[in-house]
């Protein structure tokens, strides 16, 4: 009898970890929603890296999960783990963005130690104002390097628990032999980074441009080439990230390079054509379906702070009203905390007491009738 029960234990280990691969290969393989639905804030968010704006609760988050580099290989969550949310106001006339990396090992995205741009941890955001696809790479005779622009943001990482409001961000323009790195820092009016043990948070708004602003060489001109955001416009966009594990390098050499797209071999070409970008639409509201009948599953779990160290707080926001079932697992699959809640209106919070718990990656898991929602949790033990 007791070598059965053994058997069934490793059996069971051995279909958890199976679950864990398989969601974590499915993780690997997800790619942002084509198109990416931007909803419409009246009141814009506080750009300070923490992301608890009301504007973006009800956001899906978008993967950062395709490795473009080296070209098709598989990264454990451990060394990278990357999402966004993009939304738009009617207004300021900007778009906003909210980027959370988890990343094991930091390497600030200044290139001031040797190497190049992109052999440092930064940031790409690639957007196409009139989804026209195309080379943007250079001006020549039948391309303009403003068709699209690929926006390089380095900013130092901060300590942990800091924030930093500094930003350079650029783009390579000019001709193929005369080619030169443009400063598009003013195109970012407002930037934060939020550092968080190995998770960085960066929050920020883009002023969208026209390819008219191949033309704009005056304030007045950059104006007039401003892009007028309105309900249903579609864009060009995709969100890449460029990752070195190096630190000590001198000079230094990008490891992995990660977009929220596939690209096809041998990948890396968002910066040369805007063919290869994703789409995003401009919305009212995050609706219920889109075009095609295809529902849209909301993850109604909001949990602050997240990476937490002694309590953190679950928030629910959504119709159901009754029991909920919270339970969470380490990476084992091991049920390592349980509780429940009864929730009588749209809002419920539920504080989680995680101080006895060890340092690492988690999933909650919450089940509202026949609903369930999981949600990734990092615990970072105050030393």
């Amino acid at each position: 009898m007791k070598l059965n029960r053994y058997y069934v234990r490793i059996l069971l280990v051995v279909s958890i970890l199976s679950l864990i691969q398989c969601r974590a290969k499915a993780q690997s393989d997800s790619v942002q929603n084509d198109p990416v639905l931007a909803p419409n804030t009246i009141v814009p968010p506080t750009i300070d890296g923490i992301g608890n704006d009301p504007c973006w609760q009800n956001v899906p988050w978008q993967p950062i999960a395709q490795v473009w580099i080296p070209y098709g290989a598989k990264v454990d969550s451990s060394d990278f783990y990357g999402r966004y949310k993009v939304i738009w106001s009617s207004t300021t006339n900007l778009l906003y963005f909210l980027m959370e990396v988890h990343d094991d090992v930091f390497v600030d995205g200044y290139p001031n130690g040797g190497g190049a741009i992109y052999d440092y941890d930064i940031s790409e955001v690639f957007i196409d104002e009139n989804a026209s696809g195309g080379d943007h790479q250079y001006d020549t005779p039948t391309t303009n390097a403003e068709n699209a622009f690929a926006y390089h943001m380095y900013a130092a990482c901060p300590e942990d628990g800091q924030v930093t409001t500094t930003l350079y961000a650029d783009d390579i323009a000019g001709t193929p032999t005369k080619n030169q790195r443009v400063n598009y820092t003013s195109h970012f009016p407002q930037f934060a980074l939020r550092r968080t043990g190995q998770t960085a948070v960066r929050e920020f708004s883009l002023i969208v441009y026209t390819d008219t602003y191949y033309y704009a060489n005056t304030d007045s001109a950059k104006a007039a080439a401003r892009s007028q955001l309105g309900l249903n416009k579609v864009m060009g966009l995709s969100i890449a990230y460029c990752d070195n594990d190096g630190i000590s390098e001198n000079p230094k050499v990008r490891d992995n390079m990660f977009g929220s797209v596939a690209e096809p071999y041998p990948g890396n070409l968002h910066y040369q054509n805007a063919n290869y970008f994703g789409h995003v639409k401009l919305v009212a509201d995050i609706p219920t379906s889109v075009e095609g009948g295809h529902a849209i599953q909301i993850n109604p779990i909001r949990l602050y702070p997240n990476p937490a160290s002694s309590t953190s707080q679950l928030q629910l926001d959504n119709s159901y009203r009754g029991e909920v079932s919270i339970r969470l697992f380490n990476l084992l699959g091991q049920e390592v905390f349980r509780t429940a809640g009864l929730k009588g209106e749209r809002h419920f919070t539920q504080s989680l007491i995680l101080n006895r718990l060890p340092s690492g990656f988690y999933f909650i898991q919450t089940q509202m009738g026949k609903s369930v929602y999981c949600e990734k949790l990092i615990i970072t033990q105050v030393k």
